[in-house]
């Protein structure tokens, strides 16, 4: 029965809208007004559906996305590429890795999932994790997500550098900022910081002065204590003023960075956060991050 539905999606609009309607009351926990979008997740459902900038599938691509930062920016906020190319092979994986040591492994065209590659990885793991970029170049994300801006994107294969946590740190701190353009001109921004990847994962959101702010994601792992303070990291004005600059031609964008003491890197723009289900813990809260969404979603 599934593998009908997912065919039938793949070829009509009407049930892949129907699905992901469905999939929004069951994920946020009521019943959305798309025509008139108020909160946070009913705004990003109406871009997916009425996207009117072009940017949305340039800086969605993993590659072109390094560019625009370089041109935005500078180059010095890129993490390094080792490798672009229309598939993958083990053969060269392990080429890369003997010259450049750990690596990232991911396609282009997509939200992921991304690899992380150690030079001590076994032919099984590094063939595994191949030919699963390889198949991702076959599917339109695009159209499973209902995120059309995907579907743009040829598809390719990225392998980068592998950032390594500061001292005294397991995870590479991330910091999300989003970034809502007022009528006025000037900006809101929203820091979302996400702690422990690799084990007890809990995300925490701040103004940015980074005063912590009195709601979560459902994401959170159960039992986990969510982190209400945070010490600010070197350069932090720096990654702020940057998130501004290249979130400057859109209504809403989640910039993201890593900032490795002091030294600060690019991640990626984000355009549909949680594909418009991420749950936060209440309604007023979506209700709120949704009003400080002042221009036309589309954009």
């Amino acid at each position: 029965m599934r593998k009908i539905i997912n065919f039938i999606c793949r070829h009509c609009k009407f049930a892949r809208d129907l699905r992901y309607n469905i999939g929004f009351i069951r994920a946020n926990r009521y019943i959305p007004c798309f025509k008139n979008p108020q909160t946070f997740n009913e705004k990003i459902n109406y871009r997916k559906n009425h996207p009117k900038n072009e940017l949305f599938s340039v800086c969605a691509d993993k590659i072109k996305a390094k560019e625009y930062v370089a041109d935005k920016l500078s180059s010095d906020y890129v993490i390094e590429n080792y490798y672009v190319g229309d598939n993958i092979t083990t053969e060269k994986i392990k080429e890369i890795l003997v010259e450049k040591g750990d690596l990232l492994l991911k396609a282009n065209h997509n939200s992921g999932p991304v690899y992380l590659i150690k030079v001590d990885a076994t032919d099984d793991e590094i063939q595994r994790k191949v030919d699963d970029v390889n198949n991702q170049l076959k599917k339109d994300y695009g159209k499973q997500l209902n995120e059309p801006w995907y579907s743009d994107i040829t598809p390719r294969v990225l392998v980068e550098k592998r950032l390594s946590p500061q001292e005294g740190e397991t995870d590479i701190r991330d910091y999300k900022f989003h970034v809502f353009k007022q009528n006025d001109g000037s900006f809101e921004i929203i820091v979302q910081i996400d702690f422990d990847r690799s084990g007890h994962h809990s995300r925490s959101f701040f103004d940015d002065e980074l005063n912590w702010l009195p709601f979560y994601t459902v994401y959170n792992d159960t039992g986990v204590c969510i982190k209400t303070s945070i010490e600010k990291p070197k350069n932090y004005d720096v990654m702020l003023n940057a998130a501004k600059t290249l979130a400057e031609p859109f209504g809403y964008v989640r910039v993201d960075f890593y900032n490795v003491d002091g030294v600060i890197y690019f991640g990626e723009l984000t355009f549909a956060q949680g594909s418009g289900r991420s749950r936060l813990t209440n309604r007023a809260y979506d209700l709120w991050l949704g009003q400080l969404w002042q221009v036309d979603p589309s954009y």
